[in-house]
């Protein structure tokens, strides 16, 4: 019988060291997970908005070359 008693013994006390790690990895994801989460929203935001700032200045190249064209059209035809 007292070796039944020792095998439940060493059985609750591996089986706490595993309930307190899982504890443990759970407290650390409730913690960290929204700061995690969190930074790939802020890169892909980045990243959207780096590529609407490459569209704009291509836009903007666009337009510097058309008022060019229509200053040479306006300086040939005077």
């Amino acid at each position: 019988m007292d070796g039944l008693l020792e095998l439940v013994e060493k059985i609750l006390w591996a089986v706490s060291f595993i309930a307190i790690g899982g504890a443990v990895a759970l407290m650390f994801f409730l913690v960290f997970a929204q700061s995690i989460f969190g930074s790939r929203t802020i890169h892909s935001q980045l990243e959207a908005l780096l590529r609407q700032n490459r569209q704009m200045c291509e836009q903007l190249k666009q337009i510097v070359q058309h008022l060019e064209k229509e200053k040479e059209k306006d300086k040939s035809k005077n």
